[in-house]
Formats: structure tokens, C-alpha cells, sequence
């Protein structure tokens, strides 16, 4: 995982501090600071709004890239409005049994 990197790199460019980052996720700034020292008590519901607060996905933010798995918003949109909805619920089943 890359998360100690990536979060300290995505609050960077938001321009944002981990007190701030703290305050708008109700996590304690010890715990954010401990993952960008690399120490490893991750609780998922907190990554999860860490990942809301700084828009990026919980993958991106573990390990600093896109999920090759997740299609683009556009992709998305594009089939469901091509009329050939058997290729979203594909990609539906497909991400449901992961």
C-alpha cells in the first residue's frame, strides 16, 4: 500500500493540513498522522471518508492509482444511454461478486 505517500501527496494538492483534513472527517489527527508515518490501524469506515473528503476512491488512495477494474463515469453513461443495457448488468454481476 502507498497510503502514507498518496494521502500526504493528495493534501498537498487540495491544499489542505491533516488538522483540517481531521476536522472535516471527524478523525483524530494522531490516527491521519499515523498513516502517513506508514504505521498500519486503518479502519475502513475512516478510509472511506478520508477518500470522500479528498474525492478520490478508496483505491486510488491506497495505492495511488485508478482501479483498472472501475470504468469511468463516461464509459458508464455511454452504455446505459447506447440502448444495450446487457453490457452494464454484466459489469454490474461482475463487480457484485468480487
Amino acid at each position: 500500500m502507498k497510503l502514507n505517500k498518496t494521502l500526504t501527496a493528495l493534501c498537498k494538492t487540495k491544499g489542505m493540513t491533516l488538522a483540517e483534513l481531521s476536522r472535516r472527517t471527524g478523525i483524530p489527527k494522531q490516527t491521519l498522522h499515523n498513516w502517513t508515518i506508514g504505521r498500519r490501524s486503518i479502519n475502513p469506515d475512516q478510509l472511506k471518508k478520508v477518500s470522500q473528503v479528498l474525492e478520490v476512491s478508496v483505491h486510488y488512495l491506497l495505492y495511488g492509482e485508478n482501479d483498472p477494474f472501475e470504468a469511468p463515469s463516461e464509459v458508464i453513461l455511454r452504455e446505459i444511454f447506447s440502448g444495450d443495457v446487457r453490457v452494464t448488468l454484466h459489469r454490474i454481476e461482475r463487480k457484485g461478486r468480487r
